[in-house]
Parts: C-alpha cells; sequence; structure tokens
C-alpha cells in the first residue's frame, strides 16, 4: 500500500507549524547532555538510598482528571493555563503538591499526523502542557501507544488488539502483522520501515525538540508490555517466516528506535519495560531469591545481547497493576518482582522502575463497592522500602474513566489517585504523599538543583 499524499501533506503541514522547535535551542545541547546524565546518576543514587526515596509521577497529570463535578481532560491550548501554578491536576487537589514526574502518551504528539490536520490544536495543547511541566522542574516519563503503519483508517485507541469497537481493523492488523514486518524491514529499508521512520519516529522527535529541545528531561518509553497480547507489538504477533522473530524482533524495532532518539535528542533517557510477567513459575522455588532470580532472567531475555545496543536503555521498568482475579495475590508477588528487576539493574548498571501502577479496586472508594485496602502505604510504599528493592521512581496511571459504570463490580475504566480527601483510599494517599520517602515536583526541584552544584 503506498503512503497517501494527503499523508505527506498533513505531516509538511504539521511540520511548518513546529518549525521553529528544531534547533532553536542547540547550542547549549553540550551542557543538556552533561545535564541529563547528572539526572541518570541522581536517579540511580536515588534508587539505592537506604530510607526508600523515590520520585512519585502520575500520568497526564494536569490534562485529564475525575475530580470535582464531573470528569475532565484537557485538549485546546487555550484550557490550559500558562504557568505551573495555574495547572488543573487531582493530585494537587488532594495533596497540595504536584508529582516530581508528569506521565504522558506520546502518541497524543502526533495525532495530526496519525489522523489528520483536525487533531491539530490538541496537540500543541499537548506540548504547551508538557513544555510548562518541564521547564519548571518536572520529568516527563512518556509511553508511546503507537498507531499502526500502512493499514486502512482507524480511531485513536487502534494499538489494541482487544477493542473491537475502536479498532475494527484488528482481524487485518493480526493477518498484516505490522510490527514484525518493520522489525524484519529495517535492513532493506522497505516499505514498511520507511513509514514507520517517516510517519513515527521522524515526526515524534520533531515534537519532543518542541518540549526539550535535546530530549534532556525526558524518560521515553516504547513497545511496553510486550509480553502481553494487547498491543499490536505483543509477542503473540511476531512470529512469521521472516528471519526475526518473537524477542528478537521485538528488540530489533526497540533498539533502532532508541539509536534514532539519541541521535537527534542526545539527553533522553531511553526505558524498557514488561508487563508483571505472570508467566514466570513459582513452583518448587526453595526460597524468595530463587523466585527473584527467575525474574531476572525472564527480564534478561527480552534485553539486546550486543552492549552498543543495550548501552542505549538507560531504564528497566515494569507495569504492576492488581490483578482482577486476585489482587492481594498479585499485589504479595510485586515485591518479589521488583526484586528480581533490581538485582538485574544493578548487575547491568542501569536504573529501575515502577514505569506504571495501580490499583484497579480504586472506584471502590466512591461507594464501597470492593473493600478498600491501603494500596499506597501497605503496598507500593512498603514495596520500595524493601532492603532488596531497589527502584528510582513510579509513575501511577491516569485518573480517566471513560464513562465508567458506578455501578459495575470492578469498573474496567476507574481511576488510580483517590480524590476524596475524607475517604480510607484517600487518607492513605495523603500519608503515602506526606512520607519523606515520596519525592513530589517542589521537593524534587530543590534536590536535583542542590545534586547538580559542583
Amino acid at each position: 500500500m503506498f503512503i497517501k499524499k494527503t499523508t505527506v501533506l498533513f505531516f509538511v503541514f504539521a511540520m511548518l507549524i513546529f518549525q521553529g522547535c528544531k534547533t532553536a535551542e542547540l547550542s547549549s545541547s553540550k551542557a543538556k547532555v552533561n545535564e541529563s546524565q547528572t539526572l541518570a546518576h541522581y536517579l540511580k543514587n536515588l534508587q539505592y538510598s537506604e530510607d526508600g526515596k523515590h520520585l512519585f509521577g502520575h500520568e497526564s497529570t494536569i490534562m485529564m482528571g475525575v475530580g470535582g463535578d464531573k470528569d475532565w481532560e484537557l485538549k485546546n491550548s487555550t484550557e490550559i493555563g500558562n504557568t505551573i501554578a495555574d495547572q488543573k491536576s487531582d493530585v494537587k487537589e488532594i495533596t497540595g503538591q504536584l508529582p516530581a514526574i508528569m506521565g504522558y502518551d506520546a502518541f497524543k504528539l502526533i495525532l495530526d499526523v496519525t489522523d489528520g490536520p483536525n487533531r491539530m490544536e490538541e496537540v500543541k495543547g499537548s506540548v504547551k502542557a508538557l513544555k510548562i511541566y518541564r521547564d519548571n522542574g518536572g520529568l516527563l516519563a512518556f509511553n508511546w501507544h503507537m498507531q499502526p503503519v500502512l493499514l486502512p483508517s482507524y480511531k485513536e485507541r487502534a494499538y489494541r488488539m482487544d477493542e473491537f469497537n475502536n479498532n475494527p481493523h484488528i482481524e487485518l492488523m493480526k493477518k498484516e502483522q505490522p510490527f514484525y514486518h518493520i522489525a524484519n524491514g529495517f535492513e532493506s529499508k522497505d516499505k514498511w520501515w520507511t513509514a514507520y521512520e517517516t510517519q513515527r519516529l521522524k515526526p515524534m522527535a520533531e515534537r519532543l525538540k518542541c518540549i526539550s529541545a535535546d530530549g534532556s528531561g525526558i524518560i521515553f518509553r516504547p513497545f511496553h508490555e510486550a509480553d502481553g497480547d494487547w498491543f499490536w507489538w505483543g509477542l503473540k504477533y511476531l512470529q512469521g517466516d521472516q528471519p526475526l522473530n518473537g524477542k528478537e524482533a521485538l528488540m530489533k524495532v526497540f533498539v533502532e528506535t532508541a539509536r534514532y532518539l539519541k541521535q537527534e535528542l542526545p539527553g533522553i533517557l531511553i526505558a524498557f519495560s514488561t508487563d508483571k510477567l505472570d508467566h514466570v513459575s513459582h513452583e518448587n522455588a526453595k526460597n524468595e531469591n530463587e523466585i527473584a532470580d527467575r525474574y531476572k532472567d525472564e527480564f534478561n531475555t527480552y534485553l539486546p545481547k550486543n552492549r552498543t545496543d543495550l548501552a542505549l536503555i538507560d531504564m528497566y521498568g515494569m507495569d504492576l497493576y492488581t490483578s482482577k482475579d486476585n489482587p492481594l495475590e498479585s499485589l504479595d508477588r510485586c515485591r518479589i518482582k521488583l526484586q528480581g528487576l533490581s538485582l538485574l539493574a544493578k548487575e547491568h548498571d542501569k536504573i529501575a522502575a515502577i514505569t506504571e501502577a495501580g490499583n484497579r479496586g480504586l472506584p471502590s472508594e466512591e461507594d464501597e463497592r470492593q473493600p478498600t485496602i491501603n494500596y499506597y502505604n501497605d503496598y507500593l510504599s512498603s514495596w520500595i522500602s524493601d532492603k532488596n528493592v531497589h527502584v528510582a521512581l513510579v509513575v501511577i496511571w491516569q485518573n480517566w474513566s471513560n464513562n465508567r459504570d458506578r455501578k459495575a463490580l470492578d469498573p474496567d475504566d476507574g481511576y488510580f489517585i483517590p480524590i476524596y480527601k475524607t475517604s480510607a483510599a484517600g487518607k492513605d494517599f495523603i500519608n503515602y504523599v506526606d512520607k519523606k520517602q515520596t519525592i513530589m515536583l517542589p521537593n524534587f526541584k530543590a534536590a536535583f538543583n542542590q545534586y547538580k552544584k559542583p
């Protein structure tokens, strides 16, 4: 399938609007790269602090929420305040502070390229909010729910392989295996790789430059949770008769993506994360240490064997959500999983992180549909405080409901930061944020500025 001329025009139109983002600040790139190296050192130092200190992050924290009279999402740039103090946030509403890290979905930065110029205003809104956060000392942790290339038109959640209402072309995607072809198309630079590079990588790099000229202060985490089958880059869809299959195919696209982005934005930090690795067996283990080793070894199978390629990855992460089927058991296992991640990160001299997390039962704070647990103190905080767990940061998933069914026992589109100060979950969250181990934006700014001094 040939790239349509209209798609090219959309891209050119978008690049003209953002043409001032490219090189305006690159004269100071050397200093910014040094700052990025200092940030990496700071995060590594933080993850080995004896008291379990860590940066706290929240996905889309100033862009969407469920607090107040109704669910809210900001898309137009005029809706976004011009200063950090003007920003709305569920976290700030309940604690008085913003997180040290704002997580964000990178696909929103190129909606004009994937969906058409009518989405440009949303792109402008995202860039404005992210730049404000970065300019005020916050870190940005991007995931990338990338939309596929060279397939029929789709809606913005077409990256899901289990949502037929949003993507009627799922069966075609399973047949075409676009990610598999991208991986195997790199060497020959065929139509799949070329479309990926020109329609995804290039515009993504340009938009990131609009936020941070060389990527300093940005953590970029593409192709996460590939051990699952809910995204089109999942291992289930990376098998065929071509040379690269499974984890090798996944890592080929990941490594070349990291290489491209680091060439364009040398200050960027690249993160790789799996899901919970629930397929790792605990059977016949002598002790927890042996189980942790199993998680370490399994995570390692996803990574490149070439040292140069491995050096492109700065951070290892896991996405740890409660299981709907057995939430308490899944929470108890998270600590051991993080022990395994910590072992590998230390062995490879990488930053370790909880790259996504959340308690799926949290909407129970509204009407006690489910028993309320002290998720933040009894679980999240206790994992990080474990003497065998060393992580630098955690990013809690966004407060987003998609018109959640308030009568459902376990609404799929729940939220992850409590919004009622007097609820049991709200009190638990406030107590967690008040701990000296939990670093929010004001304390991070002060601590990192001090750390940067010679």
